[in-house]
């Protein structure tokens, strides 16, 4: 009978334990340093501001911090314990093809190119659940060819396009095999979608839903954009690190 008192404490102290360190999160640099803080951090201009386990508020350069895999990691709600010390370790980038030429001047919303194209062959990630590439295209090909037109135009090549979650949202599928190639690929699509609006706001998505993957195939980040975080990545008033963290979904 001691025994199995003894066996039941233990169990509940690691219990205890185990619940502790499911409180906060991580932060991951880009040198490999993992930091363990209370709670989430929150970004203030160009930096990162983190409370620390021991309640010390600091702040790291954002261009320090790995966004990715800090968001990944902290998706898996495992808190700040750091049990597994291999944390998500980035595959090899393989080589980027070389671009397709830009094709010109931005393109007017109207009758002309109007087939839909699914664009590069890439590698189908894992979905995100509901956010995915589709077999078939936006219900409106005028502005499947005009979307497209910004984002050749903003040098955003390896990409694929179709209809949303919704009949009323429009989704993009980009590789991404960087942080710089995952910005760059936000800003394009928000450039986009924010110039449709302001153009032709009764042709407009309501949303626009964009995938990226890595050429491994594993993601790098899914969001739904709304016209005003367009708006708003395009005209710089948030920055694209800011909106990265609020909105990413894994």
């Amino acid at each position: 009978m001691k025994r199995r008192i003894i066996i039941s404490v233990i169990i509940l102290s690691l219990c205890a334990v185990a619940l502790v360190m499911a409180g906060g999160s991580v932060v991951i640099l880009k040198n490999g340093q993992k930091l363990r803080c209370r709670e989430p951090m929150t970004i203030q201009g160009k930096n990162a501001i983190i409370t620390m386990v021991t309640g010390v508020v600091t702040s790291y350069p954002l261009s320090q911090v790995d966004l990715i895999a800090t968001e990944r990691y902290n998706q898996l709600g495992l808190g700040d314990a750091l049990t597994i010390d291999a944390l998500e370790q980035r595959d090899v980038v393989k080589p980027t093809p070389t671009p397709r030429p830009s094709l010109g001047s931005l393109a007017k919303i109207s009758a002309e190119n109007v087939s839909p194209d699914l664009g590069m062959e890439d590698v189908d990630p894992t979905p995100t659940p509901g956010i995915m590439l589709k077999t078939h295209g936006y219900h409106d090909p005028k502005v499947n060819a005009a979307i497209r037109e910004v984002l050749d135009k903003e040098n955003l090549y390896l990409y694929r396009t179709s209809a949303g979650t919704k009949p009323e949202y429009f989704f993009i599928q980009a590789t991404t095999d960087s942080e710089k190639e995952v910005f760059g690929a936000i800003r394009a699509v928000a450039k986009a979608f924010s110039l449709i609006v302001s153009r032709a706001p009764e042709l407009a998505p309501e949303a626009i839903e964009l995938k990226m993957v890595e050429t491994s195939g594993r993601t790098a980040g899914t969001f739904r954009m709304s016209p005003g975080q367009a708006k708003a990545v395009a005209d710089d008033s948030v920055p694209i690190e800011k909106y990265y963290v609020e909105n990413v979904i894994f």
